[in-house]
C-alpha cells in the first residue's frame, strides 16, 4: 500500500482510503460507520447497503447538528457570562 492509504471496512466492504490523518482516527471513524450501519441493519428490514448507509448519514448528520447547536448554547452561555464579569470589573474600576 502506498503512504497516506488503509484499509478500512465498513458493512461487510473493505475500503481503501487515502488519509493524512492518523490511521487509528481514521479506523475508529470507521468503525463507528460501521456500528450505526448494522444497528440500523439490526432494527430495520432494508435490503439494501446504500438505503442503510443513507440511514447512518443521517443520523450522523443529526448528531452533528445536535453537537453544534449545544456548543452554541454553550458559547452564548460563556459570552454572556464574560459580558457579566467584564461589566463588574468596569463597575469596581469606576468608583
Amino acid at each position: 500500500m502506498a503512504p497516506g492509504q488503509l484499509r478500512v471496512n465498513i458493512f461487510g466492504t473493505e475500503y481503501t482510503l487515502i488519509s493524512d490523518d492518523d490511521a487509528e482516527y481514521v479506523q475508529e471513524i470507521g468503525r463507528y460507520l460501521d456500528e450505526k450501519m448494522r444497528e440500523i441493519d439490526k432494527n430495520q428490514s432494508i435490503k439494501s447497503a446504500s438505503k442503510v448507509a443513507v440511514l447512518a448519514a443521517l443520523n450522523i448528520a443529526d448528531e452533528l447538528f445536535q453537537e453544534r447547536k449545544y456548543t452554541q448554547k454553550l458559547l452564548n452561555q460563556l459570552n454572556e457570562e464574560a459580558r457579566k464579569i467584564n461589566h463588574s470589573i468596569v463597575d469596581f474600576l469606576d468608583e
